[in-house]
Protein backbone atom coordinates (compact mmCIF):
# COMPACT_ATOMS: atom_id res chain seq x y z
CA UNK A 1 0.00 0.00 0.00
CA UNK A 2 1.74 3.56 -1.05
CA UNK A 3 1.88 5.93 1.88
CA UNK A 4 -1.28 8.31 0.15
CA UNK A 5 -3.61 4.79 0.02
CA UNK A 6 -5.64 4.95 2.57
CA UNK A 7 -7.01 1.81 4.01
CA UNK A 8 -10.03 0.42 2.40
CA UNK A 9 -12.73 -0.47 4.59
CA UNK A 10 -16.23 -2.29 3.52
CA UNK A 11 -19.22 -0.73 6.14
CA UNK A 12 -22.09 -3.22 5.99
CA UNK A 13 -25.87 -2.65 7.56
CA UNK A 14 -29.52 -3.40 7.39
CA UNK A 15 -31.52 -0.73 6.43
CA UNK A 16 -32.92 1.58 9.26
CA UNK A 17 -31.16 1.43 13.62
CA UNK A 18 -28.36 -0.74 12.34
CA UNK A 19 -27.93 1.95 8.64
CA UNK A 20 -28.19 4.89 11.64
CA UNK A 21 -25.85 3.81 13.76
CA UNK A 22 -23.34 2.71 10.86
CA UNK A 23 -23.21 6.41 9.66
CA UNK A 24 -22.72 7.37 13.47
CA UNK A 25 -19.84 5.52 13.80
CA UNK A 26 -18.11 5.74 10.11
CA UNK A 27 -18.98 9.56 9.39
CA UNK A 28 -15.65 10.55 11.48
CA UNK A 29 -13.58 7.74 10.09
CA UNK A 30 -14.15 8.87 6.16
CA UNK A 31 -11.01 10.95 6.12
CA UNK A 32 -8.24 8.06 7.78
CA UNK A 33 -10.09 5.05 5.08
CA UNK A 34 -11.84 4.51 2.39
CA UNK A 35 -14.94 3.71 3.14
CA UNK A 36 -18.11 1.95 0.81
CA UNK A 37 -20.98 1.03 2.39
CA UNK A 38 -23.52 -2.08 1.89
CA UNK A 39 -26.81 -2.44 3.05
CA UNK A 40 -29.97 -3.64 1.11
CA UNK A 41 -31.35 -0.64 1.31
CA UNK A 42 -31.95 0.84 -1.98
CA UNK A 43 -33.16 4.15 -0.65
CA UNK A 44 -29.40 4.88 0.27
CA UNK A 45 -28.11 4.71 -3.02
CA UNK A 46 -28.59 8.33 -3.21
CA UNK A 47 -25.66 8.76 -1.34
CA UNK A 48 -23.41 8.01 -4.22
CA UNK A 49 -23.99 11.85 -4.98
CA UNK A 50 -22.78 12.92 -1.54
CA UNK A 51 -19.58 11.70 -2.66
CA UNK A 52 -19.99 7.78 -0.97
CA UNK A 53 -20.24 4.91 -2.19
CA UNK A 54 -23.37 2.62 -1.73
CA UNK A 55 -23.17 -0.67 -2.80
CA UNK A 56 -27.03 -2.62 -3.06
CA UNK A 57 -27.21 -6.28 -1.63
CA UNK A 58 -29.94 -8.95 -1.31
CA UNK A 59 -32.46 -8.17 2.28
CA UNK A 60 -32.30 -11.19 3.53
CA UNK A 61 -32.72 -11.88 7.32
CA UNK A 62 -33.16 -15.41 9.53
CA UNK A 63 -37.11 -15.47 8.03
CA UNK A 64 -35.76 -15.05 4.78
CA UNK A 65 -33.56 -18.12 4.62
CA UNK A 66 -32.74 -18.91 0.96
CA UNK A 67 -32.57 -15.49 -0.13
CA UNK A 68 -29.00 -15.70 2.29
CA UNK A 69 -27.09 -17.45 -0.71
CA UNK A 70 -27.17 -14.82 -3.40
CA UNK A 71 -26.75 -12.25 -0.51
CA UNK A 72 -23.18 -14.20 0.26
CA UNK A 73 -22.27 -14.56 -3.47
CA UNK A 74 -23.19 -10.73 -3.55
CA UNK A 75 -20.73 -9.96 -1.04
CA UNK A 76 -17.97 -12.47 -2.45
CA UNK A 77 -17.91 -10.32 -5.13
CA UNK A 78 -17.98 -7.35 -3.76
CA UNK A 79 -14.89 -8.54 -1.35
CA UNK A 80 -12.95 -9.41 -5.08
CA UNK A 81 -13.86 -6.01 -6.43
CA UNK A 82 -13.14 -3.75 -3.30
CA UNK A 83 -10.68 -6.12 -2.02
CA UNK A 84 -10.98 -4.38 1.71
CA UNK A 85 -8.99 -4.55 4.70
CA UNK A 86 -11.17 -4.36 7.37
CA UNK A 87 -15.16 -5.05 7.57
CA UNK A 88 -17.04 -3.22 10.41
CA UNK A 89 -20.54 -3.71 11.00
CA UNK A 90 -23.84 -2.99 13.45
CA UNK A 91 -25.92 -5.77 12.13
CA UNK A 92 -28.04 -7.58 11.10
CA UNK A 93 -27.77 -10.48 7.93
CA UNK A 94 -25.51 -9.20 5.60
CA UNK A 95 -22.93 -7.93 8.25
CA UNK A 96 -23.05 -11.61 9.78
CA UNK A 97 -22.84 -13.29 6.63
CA UNK A 98 -20.10 -10.75 5.47
CA UNK A 99 -17.85 -12.19 8.73
CA UNK A 100 -18.80 -15.25 8.39
CA UNK A 101 -17.31 -15.11 4.42
CA UNK A 102 -14.31 -12.94 5.79
CA UNK A 103 -13.16 -15.36 8.49
CA UNK A 104 -11.28 -17.11 5.48
CA UNK A 105 -10.01 -13.86 3.87
CA UNK A 106 -7.08 -11.88 5.15
CA UNK A 107 -9.80 -9.10 6.05
CA UNK A 108 -10.16 -7.73 9.65
CA UNK A 109 -13.71 -7.59 11.33
CA UNK A 110 -15.06 -5.09 13.52
CA UNK A 111 -19.00 -6.27 14.78
CA UNK A 112 -20.84 -3.23 16.27
CA UNK A 113 -24.12 -4.97 18.45
CA UNK A 114 -27.26 -3.17 18.06
CA UNK A 115 -28.14 -0.18 20.94
CA UNK A 116 -31.33 -1.56 21.07
CA UNK A 117 -30.09 -5.14 22.27
CA UNK A 118 -30.13 -4.34 26.54
CA UNK A 119 -29.99 -7.73 28.07
CA UNK A 120 -28.14 -9.96 25.68
CA UNK A 121 -25.66 -9.50 22.71
CA UNK A 122 -28.18 -9.73 19.08
CA UNK A 123 -28.70 -13.20 17.57
CA UNK A 124 -26.37 -12.31 14.96
CA UNK A 125 -23.99 -10.48 17.39
CA UNK A 126 -23.72 -14.15 19.02
CA UNK A 127 -23.50 -15.45 15.55
CA UNK A 128 -20.32 -14.21 14.38
CA UNK A 129 -18.69 -13.43 17.74
CA UNK A 130 -15.90 -16.31 17.38
CA UNK A 131 -15.39 -15.23 14.09
CA UNK A 132 -15.33 -11.27 14.33
CA UNK A 133 -11.80 -10.18 15.37
CA UNK A 134 -13.88 -6.96 17.71
CA UNK A 135 -16.93 -7.42 18.88
CA UNK A 136 -18.19 -4.05 20.46
CA UNK A 137 -21.01 -3.35 22.72
CA UNK A 138 -22.84 -0.64 23.55
CA UNK A 139 -24.02 -1.64 27.30
CA UNK A 140 -21.56 -1.98 29.47
CA UNK A 141 -23.39 -5.09 31.79
CA UNK A 142 -22.95 -7.44 28.21
CA UNK A 143 -19.10 -6.78 27.66
CA UNK A 144 -17.38 -9.57 29.07
CA UNK A 145 -13.87 -7.23 28.81
CA UNK A 146 -12.32 -9.50 26.58
CA UNK A 147 -14.21 -10.99 23.14
CA UNK A 148 -17.05 -8.50 23.66
CA UNK A 149 -15.70 -4.74 25.11
CA UNK A 150 -17.85 -2.15 25.69
CA UNK A 151 -16.94 1.60 24.39
CA UNK A 152 -19.39 3.94 25.36
CA UNK A 153 -22.79 4.19 23.25
CA UNK A 154 -23.01 5.45 19.41
CA UNK A 155 -26.82 7.17 20.17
Amino acid sequence: MSKNKKPKVLAIASPGGHWIQLNKICNPLEDRFDLTYVTPGSEYASAVKNSRKVLNVTDASADSKLKLIPLAFQLLWIFIKERPTAIISTGAAPGAIAFLLAKFLPIKTIWVDSIANVSQISRSGRMVMKHADKVITQWEPLSDGEKVVYKGSIL
